[in-house]
Order: structure tokens, then sequence, then C-alpha cells
């Protein structure tokens, strides 16, 4: 009879670790990081100039950005225009505005399974910036339909993600 019991209340203890998210962090303790400290790539030359060209991006216009936070560079191109930046803010920080006045659309989402975000911050929602998990930073892409008389109609959300997929196998990995 003792033994069923002990059985039993062993059963229990299991079942409520299990139930409780055995092995998680206590209240209020930082979570690990996801993913390695992306905070020294640099986003200028992630890509090779034929990947670039690729894109439509024109390399002669390239203009490095170093403000509030944003390191990185630009590009104009055809169809599309393209910034690639390390960004202070990471995506945990971003969640947390999700309902910040002036994003016109936000979603989480994956990139090559790194947690990520989307999203816009014009009125009509062309432009996009995919966000990618990079530890202590964020690393942004950010696409925008450029300007021309004969627009083509671009999918800024998908080739964001397009792009931070190409790139994202050139992050640091856990572990590196």
């Amino acid at each position: 009879m003792i033994r069923s019991y002990v059985g039993l209340a062993a059963a229990i203890a299991v079942a409520g670790l299990l139930m409780g998210g055995c092995g998680s962090a206590p209240p209020g303790a930082p979570a690990p990081p996801a993913v390695a400290d992306a905070s020294g790539v640099d986003m200028c030359a992630i890509l090779t100039d034929a990947e670039l060209s690729t894109l439509g991006m024109k390399l002669g216009t390239r203009k490095e950005s170093a403000v509030s936070g944003l390191i990185g560079c630009h590009w104009l191109g055809d169809p599309l225009t393209l910034g690639l930046e390390r960004n202070d803010e990471t995506i945990t920080e971003y969640v947390t505005r999700r309902d910040d006045p002036a994003f016109t659309s936000f979603r989480e989402n994956t990139v090559n399974g790194r947690v990520g975000v989307q999203l816009s911050v014009d009125s009509d929602r062309a432009d996009c910036v995919q966000l990618v998990d990079g530890g202590s930073v964020s690393l942004r892409v950010a696409v925008a339909p450029a300007f021309s008389l004969e627009p083509r109609p671009v999918d800024s959300c998908a080739e964001a993600l397009r792009i931070a997929e190409m790139i994202e196998p050139r992050l640091p990995q856990k572990g590196q």
C-alpha cells in the first residue's frame, strides 16, 4: 500500500514538473540569447557585388549610414531600393513596441528558423522592413519600391524576407 502511494506521489511530481515547464528559467531571469551575437556583422559587405547586381542594385549608389543606432548601407536599384543595417534594438524590444503607432503593419515571423519581425512604416505599406535576431542586435533588411515613371509592382515584404534568407546563413551561429 505504501509503495502505491510512493509511486502515485512520484507520478504526480513528474506530471507537475512537465506541466510546469521543467527546465524553464525562473520568473524574472533573463532568457539566454537564442543566437550568437551579431553586433560585429558588416551589413555593407554581407552580400557580394554580384548578388547586389542580381537583386537590381546599382553598385555606384551605395551610401553608408550610421544614424540612431542603425549602421549599414543603402542602395538604389530597379525595381526596388535596399537597406542593410545592424540595429541597436533587439527583436524583443520591437515585439514590446508592436502597437507603436509609427508601425502601419507588424507581424512576427522567422527567417530560416531565426526569430524575426516584419513591419512597415509608410501609410501605403509599400515599404517593408524584415528584422532578424542577432542576439544583442537585430539585423535589418529594408525594401521599398524604387521611384520610376513606369513603376513595376514590388512585394516589398516578400523581397525583404527573401534577402534576409540569403544573408541569414552568413550570420554568426551558436557555438562559433
